[in-house]
C-alpha cells in the first residue's frame, strides 16, 4: 500500500504515521490502523505516545485519559480496529464526530481492510 496518498489530517499527521510505519517494517493492518488514528491529531498523539510502541499499544492506559468526545470516539475505534474491543459504540462516534475525525475514521477502516486483503494474499500466493 502506498501511505504516501492516503487522507492526512494534516502534515504532522504524516509525518508521526510515516515515522511509525517505517520502524515496524511489517504489514500488521491491526497496528497500522491504530496507529493512523493514533497519529491523527496533536492532542490525541501528545497524551498517547508514551503508551504506543512498536510491539505494543496499552489502550487501559490510554482510555481512561480525559479526552474530548471526538477524539474519545477516535481512540474507542483505533482499539476496536486494533483488538476487537466491544468498547466503540458507532453511534456515539458518529455524534461526536466533525468532518476532520469523520474522515480520519474512515480512512483507519480502509487501512485495516486492505492492508488485512493484501496480508491473505501475500499468505495464499
Amino acid at each position: 500500500m502506498n501511505f504516501e496518498q492516503i487522507y492526512y489530517a494534516n502534515a504532522q499527521h504524516k509525518e508521526h504515521f510515516l515515522a511509525l510505519v517505517a520502524q515496524k517494517k511489517s504489514n500488521e493492518s491491526a497496528y497500522y490502523s491504530a496507529y493512523y488514528i493514533l497519529t491523527s491529531a496533536k492532542e490525541i498523539w501528545s497524551a498517547t505516545k508514551k503508551h504506543t510502541t512498536l510491539d505494543e499499544i496499552n489502550f487501559d492506559n490510554i482510555v481512561n485519559q480525559g479526552f474530548a468526545n471526538n477524539h474519545k470516539a477516535l481512540i474507542l475505534l483505533a482499539q476496536h480496529l486494533f483488538m476487537a474491543s466491544t468498547s466503540f459504540d458507532l453511534d456515539r462516534a458518529l455524534e461526536s464526530w466533525d468532518q476532520h475525525s469523520y474522515s480520519v475514521a474512515l480512512q483507519a477502516i480502509k487501512l485495516r481492510w486492505s492492508l488485512a486483503r493484501e496480508s491473505k494474499e501475500d499468505f495464499l500466493e
